[in-house]
């Protein structure tokens, strides 16, 4: 056999054997790419989940909660949520013949701010308001500050159940009353012990100067903002009016101290509100993700409940001023039927405690994000004009 040497087709050939070698690998890199973000999150792995239920014995204390023997279905479980912080699963038992949804939710070490708080919550709070959470069957904190494994009652979600509308705000708002009453000013005293140490007090000297640092941040953005062509053309109508209205900050209206502080959810949402049977007559609530709690004015959860559903909403906002009026006088109605009075008009209470929830939060969110590009500012106009029209009656 004679080998005839070719090295035109030797170069040819290593350039074809190059090519397909690079496109075998980025197929390859491809694929790989598409099954790692279609598959379920990394950590903690089923088996995780599986052998640490046995390893604390769940079987047996959640049975013990529940009344009844129960056992893990170790391959129906399903990440709702992870964050670097928290993830929350949701699990499946067989109990009595049937099965049903159970909650877990793991706070990651170290479990500090907010998560530490809702984790307090589930801990401690569920003497005093366990009828408006979710049961809570077992929670796992270890001695040496690794994760926190909290076991809970699955309720199913507002959202989804139903099209919300405003008219269901009257539904919610017995439920955020009785929560509200519960805590109320001195209500709170017998039980201030196992709260001090975690929940974060409006009140207190670090909530104060929180709302001293925020208000100086925001007029710091102020300036950044204006010098931005395209938020300046957004603000420059108001620019004045928002620097004479935070020159008196960061407490803008002292009636809002004087109509009571309570324990407050802060994040009422339709996924953070739990109805077991939205086509029930009266719906029984349960608020989930208790992150934000803490022990503010309550009127602010009004403006968490129905401001932030507005400002979102432009296809509702012409019956804003009707639904204000008739939640905040059925809120002040249900608060009095359990001995909480209100010296202040309860529209007036309610406007009072969104201009200053948005100056102090909301509209230094909106500023930082339009500064820096991080979130579109969608509501910065929405929150201006609020501030100007209900700032102005309320002699800001």
């Amino acid at each position: 056999m004679t080998i005839t040497h070719d090295p035109e087709g030797y170069r040819n050939g290593r350039t074809e054997g190059y090519q397909k070698g690079r496109e075998e690998g980025y197929r390859k890199g491809l694929q790989a790419a598409r099954d790692a973000r279609s598959s379920a999150p990394a950590a903690p792995l089923l088996g995780e989940i599986s052998l640490r239920w046995r390893e604390l014995g769940c079987a047996e204390r959640i049975g013990a909660c529940l009344g009844s023997r129960i056992v893990l279905r170790d391959h129906e479980m399903a990440c709702l949520k992870e964050t670097i912080n928290s993830a929350v699963w949701q699990l499946t038992i067989e109990r009595d013949g049937r099965t049903e949804p159970l909650i877990l939710k793991i706070f990651k070490a170290p479990i500090t701010g907010s998560d530490l708080v809702e984790l307090s919550m589930y801990r401690y709070a569920t003497p005093l308001l366990g009828e408006l959470m979710p049961d809570i069957y077992l929670v796992e904190t270890p001695p040496e500050g690794g994760d926190a494994w909290v076991f809970m009652e699955y309720v199913p979600q507002l959202k989804g159940q139903l099209i919300f509308t405003p008219d269901h705000f009257e539904r919610i708002v017995p439920s955020l009353a009785r929560l509200h009453a519960l805590t109320h000013n001195e209500r709170l005293a017998p039980y201030r012990q196992q709260f001090a140490e975690w929940l974060p007090i409006y009140k207190s000297e670090r909530g104060i100067a929180e709302r001293k640092r925020v208000n100086e941040e925001m007029l710091v953005y102020l300036d950044q903002a204006m010098e931005q062509p395209a938020l300046a053309e957004r603000l420059k109508a108001d620019e004045a009016m928002l620097r004479k209205v935070l020159a008196k900050g960061p407490d803008y209206f002292p009636e809002l101290l004087e109509a009571g502080l309570s324990i407050t959810h802060n994040d009422l949402q339709t996924p953070n509100i739990g109805c077991y049977d939205a086509a029930e007559a009266e719906w029984r609530i349960k608020l989930l993700d208790w992150e934000g709690a803490r022990f503010a004015p309550c009127w602010f959860d009004l403006f968490n409940l129905i401001g932030v559903f507005f400002a979102y909403r432009r296809d509702w906002r012409k019956d804003e001023e009707a639904v204000v009026q008739r939640v905040s006088h059925l809120y002040a109605s249900e608060m009095e039927r359990r001995g909480i009075f209100f010296k202040e008009d309860p529209v007036r209470l309610y406007k009072m405690a969104y201009v200053q929830r948005v100056l102090e939060r909301s509209l230094h969110l909106q500023l930082q994000w339009g500064v820096h590009g991080t979130k579109p500012a969608r509501l910065l106009e929405t929150y201006v004009g609020k501030v100007k029209t209900w700032g102005k009656a309320l002699g800001l």
